[in-house]
């Protein structure tokens, strides 16, 4: 009688585990790769950062599209000497800065950095936030990085993870339709370098991040009521608790700032949430929205949409914040100084660029006194209707308008 014998399985050997291993690692690395090929490049703005001289900015302003649209770095240099970066990613929310800090001060070590708290207004949802959170987290090729900051946002808002956030964690499958990019060489070469873009497409009107707007689209606002005081949404009043908390650990000084633009009711209660959270922790806050007179804005020329000042404005708010970074810190003006050479030959192109600004805004402003539309003012009626709310929603107004992409 023959002997049955129990069917065992044969242990994995050391060749067989090392050529799973193997398989792994490329099939992980092949995914990597053309992930990085179908997204987007990196933000001018962040790679434009890190190429500065070392330790050569006195001041950065972080935020999104609210600070490229709104503080002129060239005019503080021009009229102080100042050095500092306008440090916008269109979109970025505002469980996102504290990412943008540890990113800047790397490479820098600024005197103050000024946060602007509009990215910290508004509900919180992953729902519908496709645009804003990718903009953000397609700057960074490490995985793990990527991860990091979608598991910070929901540990802010304390949104659980779902299936519908996959396509956040691994972009491949958002941008699965951007095939195109394979036949790209100028993609591949950008891979390749790790992330480095061609500049040659970049918009030329960016001068140390501020962005030139040239186009006047008029707005209105409500009185401020600085007695009018609200709640910040969950996500949004931890991670600004998080990010001062964490400023007064290292020793960095910073500012909070508003920068003016057409805000609801809600907008305001949440201002002035701001705050008694920045008294709270013994910060001083900008609120340019309730200085509206000091500032001088014209909401009839001023701006570029209903949440973006035009050139004009962005001066009126520049000239406000430097008002009071001259008047609380030592600033070395530093034009003719060797080592910043780069403000410099920045604000040689800025120059032309603004006298050809200013002169647009002037042909417009004459056209609409005189009762006539421009082909700008056109394009700008457009633009401001898709971006109808001052808080970081799924609707946000960070960034929505096309002529704000900044990638």
């Amino acid at each position: 009688m023959k002997e049955v014998t129990q069917n065992r399985k044969k242990p994995i050997t050391v060749p067989q585990l090392v050529k799973i291993i193997v398989f792994l690692v490329v099939t992980a690395l092949i995914f990597q790769f053309l992930t990085l090929l179908y997204d987007r490049p990196k933000s001018y703005r962040l790679y434009d950062y890190e190429n500065l001289p070392e330790n050569t900015v006195d001041a950065v302003v972080i935020g999104a599209s609210t600070v490229y649209r709104y503080y002129d770095s060239m005019e503080a240099w021009e009229k102080y000497g100042i050095s500092s970066y306008a440090y916008g990613i269109a979109g970025a929310v505002g469980e996102n800065t504290i990412f943008s800090l540890k990113d800047l001060l790397k490479h820098q070590k600024p005197k103050v950095a000024l946060i602007e708290v509009r990215g910290f207004l508004g509900s919180r949802s992953m729902n519908g936030m496709t645009t804003n959170m990718y903009r953000y987290i397609k700057n960074y090729a490490n995985p793990f990085k990527r991860w990091e900051i979608l598991n910070h946002y929901n540990k802010m808002t304390g949104i659980r993870f779902s299936s519908d956030q996959l396509p956040y964690y691994l972009t491949l499958i958002m941008n699965h339709e951007n095939y195109w990019r394979l036949f790209g060489s100028s993609n591949w070469k950008r891979v390749i370098k790790g992330g480095k873009r061609d500049f040659s497409a970049v918009d030329a009107s960016q001068f140390m991040g501020y962005a030139i707007g040239d186009r006047v689209v008029p707005q209105s606002a409500i009185p401020y009521d600085e007695h009018y005081q609200t709640k910040l949404a969950q996500g949004g009043e931890n991670a600004l608790r998080e990010l001062l908390s964490y400023c007064r650990k290292i020793g960095q000084e910073v500012i909070l700032v508003a920068s003016p633009y057409a805000y609801t009711q809600d907008d305001m209660g949440e201002l002035n949430a701001v705050t008694a959270i920045a008294q709270e922790y013994n910060v001083p806050f900008l609120n340019a929205n309730k200085d509206q007179e000091k500032l001088g804005i014209d909401f009839s020329t001023d701006y570029y949409d209903a949440h973006h000042t035009n050139l004009l404005g962005a001066v009126k708010y520049t000239d406000y914040l430097l008002d009071y970074l001259t008047q609380h810190y030592q600033f070395t003006d530093h034009r003719g100084d060797e080592a910043y050479v780069v403000w410099e030959q920045e604000d040689a192109q800025y120059r032309s660029a603004k006298e050809a600004a200013l002169a647009s805004l002037d042909t417009q402003i004459q056209a609409a006194a005189a009762g006539q539309e421009t082909g700008e003012e056109a394009a700008g009626t457009s633009a401001s209707d898709e971006t109808n709310s001052g808080n970081q929603t799924v609707t946000s107004a960070e960034g929505n308008s096309s002529d704000d992409e900044e990638d």
